[in-house]
């Protein structure tokens, strides 16, 4: 793997998270800035899927749950909205979105894709999925104590390509795989959605201008139809 120095000194790398977001809540946003803090990149981009392919569909529209992220992260110039996957509609394959930001920002960037372990677990079902590391660099990202078996061709993926440094994230484009611990809320989009539907409140939880949208437009609630 070729080092590439002109990187050091500086922040630099563009990390993407992406995820259905039904709904963004604030165990998203803390961890988008713990990443952030901790590894010094340049910015972070959430990228909302039109369509999930290994779950259900969302219950309500796509549009909705993009406006939710815009709102979620107003605040933070560090954080940004990537709309591909919504424009494109259609099932959303991460090695095509990975493909499509690597020809925006260039062969040398450092791209960060950003995974929880529950993800990175079932990576090996993705479409493509071992061409990914050639275009990012995976950062997965577990709650504290969680030392999950890896199947032997996920193992032998994850041994392959794991980084001796998290700085080395930085240093190459794509090629490396890091694990890194975080403290986790212990919250989570379902439990938003389970609490509106028994109308309990979903108060602290997730940003303030995304429950007024939530509330406003009667979202999560199985009588109201979209």
């Amino acid at each position: 793997m070729t080092i590439n120095t002109k990187h050091l000194g500086r922040a630099s790398g563009v990390a993407i998270m992406g995820g259905t977001f039904d709904p963004i809540h604030n165990g998203h946003l803390r961890t988008a800035v713990e990443i952030l803090d901790r590894f010094g990149f340049e910015s972070l981009r959430l990228v909302p899927c039109f369509q999930p392919v290994h779950k259900g569909l969302p219950s309500i529209t796509a549009a909705q749950r993009l406006a939710m992220v815009e709102m979620a992260i107003s605040s933070d110039s560090r954080l940004s909205v990537d709309r591909r996957e919504i424009v494109r509609e259609g099932p959303s394959y991460s090695i095509d979105t990975l493909k499509d930001i690597r020809s925006e920002i260039g062969p040398d960037e450092p791209l960060i894709m950003v995974l929880g372990m529950d993800s990175f677990l079932s990576i090996p079902t993705w479409a493509d999925w071992q061409a990914l590391i050639q275009y990012a660099h995976i950062l997965v990202v577990s709650r504290p104590g969680w030392e999950p078996d890896l199947i032997s061709e996920l193992s032998a993926f994850c041994e392959n390509y794991r980084a001796a440094s998290s700085h080395e994230l930085q240093c190459a484009p794509s090629g490396f795989i890091w694990l890194e611990t975080l403290p986790s809320l212990e919250i989570s989009s379902s439990m938003i959605r389970a609490l509106r539907k028994k109308q309990e409140s979903i108060a602290y939880l997730l940003p303030e201008p995304v429950q007024t949208y939530i509330i406003q437009n009667q979202l999560y609630q199985d009588n109201v139809t979209l």
